[in-house]
């Protein structure tokens, strides 16, 4: 087996196992930890904040910490910090009344107790598992990165979607504690050890050889069956390889990164990304409301939305391989401006609206993964890709924590979630036309 595609479907494993960080593993425990702790609704989705928030702030300093140590040491203790934090959260209620039985109350103690359990779980879940996973793929793969991230495309979206099911299927078996406690035995004996044996960095990518002596690229595509067509589908449509240089020549540090005008409009169109298409997904059954639509058609938009999202995201990976990168931040910005118009779209029409929306939703979650995965490694090479990773992530993971709070506070005001249409999609369109010149600062 190459040994690349062996480096392939270990990040994709764990990866794949940053599932209970991840907003679509916890919200399966959501109703459960309220009644547990007496909290409202209110006050839990402000712990999600305050705990997603702060692990934000930590994941450029870790992104430097994964820098200097490797792949190898900073997945298994992500692996093993996750495992322990969902155990430790299984004695959430006792731990809410040892600190109410001090100066301060139920309610504020059990805010505290689950704002700290969740910046651990978002910290190594969302945060770290996932940045070790993708940084060390996008580090073995420089001219078929897209390809690479195609196959993430598929593998990530599809095991997420299955994830909660899975959750609810062990939550009426074990409970919510039996449940976690299960889950952070497997991260911590399974994934600790699976991401100490297999994950390594590239021998050029750091300054001690911890993998096998070969390069990135040493071998075929990492594409499924499925997906080697796709290259010369591209190339009868006229495309070939790009002008623009895969690898960068030289290698950028964060500060060299953030003085670049390319970095700050593809992180600023993950960021607002990240915010409002999370924004809309937590409060997908008011927003329909609005229009009239049900609770079961409102929830049901995010399934075909998903199926967009996988129908595109594998080729336009294939073909970021082809293309400037630019361009995805072009259609990303636009496919957001579009997101935001349907909903007023959707107001007025349900039949107009409605497939607007499955569609471009879908669109600018397909360039999202493309997006936030490919560009940092072409544009700033890899020897610091962990924290300018991390910076990204940090950013995308606030996005994702304010996205919520932001779309309450307009219905809160206004009374209706339409403003927010009206407020940011001249921002979409601002960065998508700006992503016309995000052009690779590497570019002869």
């Amino acid at each position: 087996v190459n040994n690349r595609i062996m480096f392939l479907i270990a990040g994709l494993v764990g990866m794949m196992a940053s599932f209970p960080g991840q907003t679509v593993g916890v919200s399966a425990f959501t109703d459960a930890l309220i009644e547990s702790l007496s909290l409202t609704r209110v006050h839990m989705s402000l712990a999600y904040l305050i705990g997603t928030i702060s692990s934000a702030l930590l994941l450029t300093p870790a992104g430097r910490l994964y820098d200097r140590l490797g792949s190898r040491v900073v997945g298994s203790a992500a692996a093993v910090g996750l495992g322990l934090s969902l155990l430790a959260l299984t004695r959430a209620p006792q731990l809410s009344r040892l600190l109410a039985s001090g100066p301060v109350g139920p309610a504020v103690s059990a805010l505290v107790v689950m704002s700290a359990g969740f910046f651990l779980i978002r910290f190594w879940g969302q945060g770290m598992m996932t940045l070790v996973g993708r940084t060390m793929i996008m580090k073995w793969f420089d001219d078929k990165r897209g390809a690479a991230n195609a196959v993430l495309s598929i593998g990530i979206p599809l095991s997420f979607a299955y994830a909660p099911q899975l959750l609810d299927t062990l939550i009426n078996q074990r409970g919510w504690q039996g449940t976690w406690f299960l889950l952070g035995l497997i991260l911590v004996f399974g994934m600790g050890t699976v991401a100490l044996l297999t994950f390594r960095d590239p021998p050029y990518g750091r300054g001690a050889h911890e993998g096998p002596d070969i390069e990135p690229d040493d071998g075929p595509s990492p594409a499924p069956t499925v997906l080697l067509p796709a290259a010369r589908v591209l190339r009868r449509l006229g495309l070939r390889r790009t002008s623009e240089p895969m690898r960068p020549s030289r290698q950028y540090t964060l500060r060299e990164a953030l003085r670049s005008w390319p970095f700050w409009i593809f992180n600023g169109v993950i960021t607002l990304s990240s915010m409002l298409i999370t924004g809309f997904t937590f409060h997908v059954v008011g927003v329909m409301a609005e229009a009239g639509i049900g609770r079961s058609a409102a929830l049901a938009v995010l399934f075909p939305a998903a199926l967009v999202s996988v129908s595109i995201q594998p080729l336009g990976s294939v073909a970021s391989d082809y293309m400037r990168l630019k361009y995805f931040a072009i259609v990303h910005g636009l496919s957001l401006a579009v997101f935001l118009l349907s909903l007023l779209v959707l107001r007025a029409s349900a039949t107009m609206g409605y497939p607007l929306l499955v569609a471009s939703k879908g669109i600018a979650m397909a360039m999202f993964g493309i997006n936030h995965v490919v560009v940092w490694p072409r544009f700033y090479g890899t020897r610091n890709l962990g924290a300018i990773s991390g910076f990204n992530t940090a950013c995308m993971v606030a996005g994702s924590a304010v996205g919520p709070y932001v779309y309450s506070l307009f219905e809160a005001t206004t009374g209706s979630f339409a403003p927010i249409a009206w407020f940011f999609a001249p921002i979409a369109v601002l960065f998508g036309v700006a992503a016309f010149f995000a052009d690779n600062p590497n570019r002869a």
